[in-house]
């Protein structure tokens, strides 16, 4: 389960390299000298430190320095270190406020944990370290002791455009994090991630108030398979509990991704998290194919008309062939169910092979206010008719699909 208190390691060795009277100072008001942390000043530049760098570096815990990303005398000196890096240290740049997404995969790519602009203040320094101290003492303490099953892989796909897929998603994921004010036990809280895989059209980062970091992009080029300090820089943690992987802003191809990156993404994520949110894009790829070979469930958004229905089936078939006993929980949106079911949902359920269970009302209002705003419709109106059926199917899904601890070796 995830831990609602930020990691905070007992003691901190602090490693500065800069000759920024600012940025020593920020650095001093986090980080300020006690028996809990211990702050060095070694040189201005990694350059300057020449062959002890290496030495230096890693006896920290945190090492925080100031970059110019079009310097490649430093660049080179830094990344020397990185190659050389383990996971006991953190490195954090500080560089030009307007840097592109360019530059800052540039950085990410060569092993920096963390970019942040020069004009952080100290909040921002603290929270931004915290986050990524926190990211791998879960991931560290999942791996070593054994005491979790793999989470559960849900994909999310869609029997057509525009069907409100991306809706379900984002509502599930946030839903599934449980804790107060849910379906779930109040002291409940899992570990969800929310992979946006539309890569032409996905916009879960808009139904949530996030801005693309360039984590699919860096991912897309990276032709190495993703290591879990590579999915900790590029996943952004939302404040209802959800860590995210928005679609890339630029418009990419359906081809970019890779199944060997798939495969080594979930491989990662299964062992972090309790839940693995997937939001397919309305395609058929290769690379969906080891998506299916692990999900636990399907969610397939669809509605009842002939075209719809027809489409699911074929997709259903499509999906199973990866794997044969998927469990498949159909979401029928924009529609009510009724008592008496007409005789087109009669022919749905006939040509689905299936009951179909979840609907979602029309509500236009609510889904736009939510859009507008940036707030998933569980958290922003939960109480409307809308946002009560999408908490129903999280706790259905819930249910069927909890994690499960298993007995340490």
């Amino acid at each position: 389960m995830r831990d609602q208190n930020v990691f905070t390691p007992k003691s901190q060795a602090i490693m500065l390299v800069s000759e920024n009277e600012e940025i020593a100072q920020l650095v001093a008001d986090v980080f300020p000298v006690n028996e809990e942390n211990k702050v060095t000043r070694n040189g201005a530049s990694f350059q300057m430190l020449n062959g002890t760098a290496l030495d230096l570096a890693f006896k920290h815990d945190l090492v925080i320095f100031e970059i110019d990303p079009n310097d490649t005398g430093e660049l080179r000196a830094i990344e020397a270190v990185l190659t050389h890096r383990d996971d006991n240290t953190l490195f954090v740049a500080l560089t030009q406020n307007d840097l592109s997404i360019t530059k800052a995969r540039e950085l990410y790519k060569i092993g920096i944990d963390e970019v942040l602009p020069l004009s952080i203040d100290g909040e921002g320094l603290k929270a931004a370290v915290n986050e990524k101290l926190n990211a791998r003492a879960v991931s560290r303490t999942t791996i070593s002791d054994g005491s979790s099953a793999l989470g559960k892989v849900i994909p999310v796909a869609k029997a057509r455009g525009g069907i409100g897929a991306t809706t379900v998603a984002v509502n599930l994921a946030c839903s599934l994090v449980g804790g107060r004010g849910s379906f779930f036990r109040k002291s409940a809280k899992n570990r969800v991630a929310l992979l946006d895989f539309d890569l032409q059209f996905g916009n879960s980062n808009v139904f949530l108030d996030l801005e693309d970091n360039g984590g699919f992009l860096q991912l897309i080029e990276n032709s190495k398979i993703p290591d879990d300090h590579f999915l900790s820089s590029i996943l952004q943690e939302h404040g209802l509990g959800v860590d995210v992987l928005c679609a890339p802003t630029p418009m990419v191809p359906l081809q970019s991704m890779r199944p060997d990156l798939i495969e080594g993404m979930l491989d990662l994520l299964q062992q972090r998290y309790d839940y693995v949110i997937i939001d397919l894009p309305c395609a058929v790829v290769e690379w969906v194919e080891p998506i299916f070979k692990r999900a636990t469930k399907l969610a397939l958004v669809t509605d009842t008309t002939v075209p719809c229905v027809r489409q699911a089936r074929r997709l259903i078939d499509f999906y199973r062939e990866a794997n044969v006993g998927l469990p498949v929980e159909f979401v029928v949106n924009r529609e009510r169910n009724t008592l008496i079911k007409p005789s087109h949902v009669r022919e749905a359920e006939k040509v689905l092979k299936t009951s179909l269970k979840h609907w979602l009302p029309e509500n236009s209002k609510v889904a736009r206010n939510s859009v507008d705003l940036g707030r998933p419709i569980v958290d922003l109106k939960r109480q409307t008719d809308l946002g009560k059926a999408l908490a129903k199917l999280a706790a259905a899904v819930s249910a069927e699909t909890q994690p499960v601890a298993t007995k340490k070796a």
